[in-house]
């Protein structure tokens, strides 16, 4: 099984440039990487935060909402053929309303000591201002929540009938788990104490466990589990606005296998974070953790050297592993501030121009397996999924499941996949179902084949005989009984004039199967 997830960032569209550009840009770029480097269509849009830029009225910002909204619209209908589920988005410091924040802080009242001791505790509601180096506390809570408002009103807005977003800051986290690609994305807050005085990212504790349960359940099935949140996990000696890496190891506690985050404005790719003291299943627990650049930010964005940016990532997914490729897309324009991005593929210090990593799953045993897939087809009567399930495990396990694989193919009525299916045939039922599938397409070019498959005209008189009789049954399941006794007749009549003698019986029997198929 193999998908693509388009990873982008920090947008950052500033007033004097459209997003039409960025759009237009993004089309040709898909057309390149898909037509000439070998990249399949993206199947998820991740959103790493930073939609916006930021205004000190709610008038600007919930306009900026309305046009990044529009954006995404376009965005989805490209890659994912509208399909917003498979979207994921997650919001960054510059979606935080810092007139909300700025609006419920006063000046700390207490002794400096005291206000030093508890600005140091977990809980702490104090904020200290380097400005004029005084400590504030938030004096009112339930109007500080609010500062995620707009955002939550613009991620409700824009996956209505979908999902919500939760409201409460201490429980901002939700999963999103896609069965065909086995893979459960979980989109947490890193703004959970943000505000215009604290620029230090945070995911909250509850957050984490209120899905928990969820990413163990994706875990216990093999699928991969992938977090998305905003900040990046370390910093400069004098930088506060990193992400406290502590969360890592409970990301790891909770079976994640890849964070995807943003915020730093430049690509940080294939950084793995591992605790000897955590393993599970006999292997020791590994994150691997992947930055996307700014999507459209300008000079006042990138740091010197540095060019827009964003991520496609390439998986590859097994049964106990998935590979994952990460391509880096790259804006060549030299104009950090040009409105129309030139993207092309970050050259890197190896042949592919990606970078390959190996993610350790639970593997599941083919016994389970099974069951999954014969489950799930039970459920949505998807006979070609099912189909295609039993390809990839036989593919994983080196180990055929052939009569697995030809009880959904019976119940398969896209005839061309039937017949495709079909490679060779060794028995009575590979000859049936390619039989009534030649029958049903009335392809001659396929009828012309069969005529001259030699496995066909190598079976006994007897195993002719009994793919006609069992091919005569497979078509009355798609043609009227009349059409059928006539065409059966008629194959009758017709092979009734062959002179027997003149030919060897297994030849006479197997004329009068090919008759059979050209007349219906």
């Amino acid at each position: 099984m193999k998908y693509s997830i388009i990873h982008i960032s920090d947008i950052h569209k500033s007033d004097d440039v459209d997003y039409e550009s960025l759009y237009q840009s993004l089309k040709r770029d898909l057309d390149a990487y898909t037509s000439h480097e070998g990249i399949v269509k993206p199947s998820f849009i991740v959103v790493s935060g930073d939609l916006i830029q930021g205004a000190y009225t709610d008038e600007e910002i919930n306009k900026q909402y309305s046009d990044v909204e529009d954006f995404l619209d376009k965005i989805c209908k490209l890659y994912l053929d509208g399909n917003r589920k498979r979207c994921i988005v997650v919001p960054g410091n510059h979606d935080v309303n810092r007139r909300i924040t700025k609006a419920s802080v006063v000046l700390s009242s207490k002794p400096y000591n005291e206000n030093l001791k508890e600005y140091f505790s977990q809980a702490s509601n104090l904020r200290w201002n380097w400005k004029d180096r005084n400590f504030y506390e938030i004096n009112d809570a339930e109007n500080y929540k609010k500062r995620f408002d707009l955002f939550v009103s613009f991620y409700n807005h824009f996956f209505e009938g979908i999902r919500k977003y939760p409201i409460n800051p201490e429980c901002q986290a939700y999963t999103y788990t896609d069965e065909e690609c086995k893979v459960t994305f979980c989109g947490l807050n890193s703004c959970h104490k943000l505000d215009h005085l604290c620029d230090t990212g945070n995911i909250a504790e509850d957050a984490l466990i209120s899905v928990g349960d969820e990413l163990n359940d994706s875990y216990n099935q093999g699928f991969l589990n992938i977090a998305i949140w905003h900040h990046h996990y370390y910093g400069r000696p004098l930088e506060t606005n990193y992400m406290d890496r502590s969360i890592l190891t409970d990301l790891l506690s909770n079976d994640v296998h890849i964070g995807l985050f943003g915020h730093q404005h430049h690509f940080q790719i294939a950084e793995e974070y591992s605790d000897m003291l955590l393993s599970k299943d006999d292997k020791v627990q590994k994150l691997l953790l992947v930055s996307s650049g700014t999507l459209f930010g300008t000079k006042k964005e990138l740091a010197f050297g540095d060019h827009r940016q964003y991520n496609v990532i390439e998986v590859e997914h097994h049964n106990g592993c998935a590979d994952i490729y990460i391509n880096i897309r790259e804006d060549k324009n030299p104009n950090p501030n040009n409105k129309i991005p030139h993207w092309a593929m970050k050259a890197l210090p190896n042949s592919t121009n990606k970078i390959h990593y190996q993610v350790c799953l639970k593997e599941i045993s083919p016994e389970k397996v099974l069951l999954q897939i014969d489950r799930k087809c039970k459920e949505t009567g998807d006979y070609i999924a099912a189909c295609e399930s039993i390809k990839q495990l036989e593919a994983d396990t080196n180990t055929s499941y052939n009569p697995f694989f030809k009880n959904y193919l019976k119940e398969v009525s896209d005839y061309e996949y039937v017949y495709d299916n079909i490679k060779e045939i060794h028995s009575v039922e590979d000859a049936v179902l390619k039989l009534v599938a030649a029958s049903q397409l009335n392809d001659v070019d396929k009828k012309k084949a069969l005529l001259e498959d030699p496995q066909l005209q190598a079976m006994e008189e007897e195993t002719l005989a009994t793919v006609f009789t069992y091919t005569s049954l497979g078509v009355l399941k798609a043609s009227s009984s009349e059409n059928l006794l006539r065409g059966v007749s008629s194959s009758e009549q017709l092979a009734s004039n062959i002179d027997e003698r003149s030919i060897e019986p297994i030849i006479y029997c197997f004329i009068t199967v090919i008759l059979y198929i050209l007349i219906m």
